[in-house]
């Protein structure tokens, strides 16, 4: 019988889309039997097939699919562990597996170029993520996730009133306090002040988290600013489904403009194959996914 190496998807839609990228390009590139899990846990309230189809990718030989929800036990064996659990899901996972790889690590793995192929080899593997680690290109995006038929269409109704020359905006508050300090409002304003001046058919599409943020935007821009009516919730089905109907409606602008540390614009970017622009501080515009996007 195969033994899988174990990936837990953790973090918010962005971080779990490029992890889930990043293994994919590693099994499929290295016939290494790797599986996929998305778990519930706080801050991601939603299952796999409430957004996206289920998964009919498979790597190699495996007759398993390659991403998928956890199921029955395996929801609380893979979930998080946390002082309401007991921390009893970081003991069986010790039990069970020689070789674990926990979300923070992975960062300073990478700076150190940690040979995952050769690290996954040993079997008895599991890994925990909300960084990829491993490079990876849009089509593996566009392989794992298909959207269910129900956000097509909501995000048709989204982009309707789309113009010809329509830019995304991702402003990113409320807990990300890297957004809030490196890309202040400021920042934003000063680049569609210039695109208003520039683009007489200028269309906005603005995605984020914060009220107060839409209602500075639409009172500085009137109509040209099209958004969500609903206030942005991790916490249910219906929130993070309405998440990806905006990451979806940024990637059928012409450029989207994004916030300092979010991996949610980046992602809309590399679906769409739209140039994107990091709008910080400090000028960088620095992008920290392994998957190549326009800045």
């Amino acid at each position: 019988m195969t033994q899988f190496s174990t990936i837990i998807l953790e973090g918010g839609l962005g971080n779990r889309m490029r992890v889930a990228a990043s293994a994919y390009a590693m099994a499929r590139e290295n016939a290494l039997p790797l599986r996929v899990l998305w778990t519930s846990q706080w801050g991601m309230r939603c299952r796999f097939d409430s957004l996206f189809e289920k998964s009919t990718v498979r790597v190699g030989t495996s007759t398993e699919p390659f991403i998928r929800d956890a199921r029955g036990l395996e929801r609380l064996f893979f979930a998080r562990p946390t002082v309401k659990n007991l921390h009893l899901p970081r003991l069986l996972q010790r039990l069970r597996y020689r070789h674990i790889i926990h979300s923070p690590q992975i960062w300073h793995l990478n700076q150190a170029g940690f040979d995952y192929e050769t690290w996954f080899r040993q079997g008895h593997t599991l890994m925990t993520a909300y960084r990829d680690f491993c490079p990876w290109t849009p089509s593996d995006l566009s392989t794992l996730f298909r959207p269910t038929a129900e956000v097509q269409r909501r995000t048709d109704e989204r982009c309707s009133g789309y113009s010809a020359y329509t830019i995304g905006v991702h402003i990113r508050r409320t807990d990300h306090q890297q957004a809030i300090d490196e890309s202040p409002l400021s920042l934003f304003t000063d680049v569609l002040d210039r695109e208003a001046e520039t683009h007489g058919n200028l269309c906005i599409y603005l995605a984020t988290d914060d009220e107060a943020t839409k209602a500075a935007l639409r009172q500085r821009y009137g109509t040209r600013v099209l958004m969500s009516d609903a206030e942005a919730t991790r916490e249910s089905t219906h929130g993070i489904r309405d998440a990806l109907v905006e990451m979806l409606a940024l990637s059928r602008t012409v450029h989207i403009y994004g916030s300092a540390g979010s991996t949610f614009s980046p992602i809309a970017a590399c679906m769409g194959d739209v140039p994107i622009t990091i709008l910080q501080r400090d000028g960088k515009g620095t992008i920290d996914l392994l998957c190549p996007t326009k800045t």
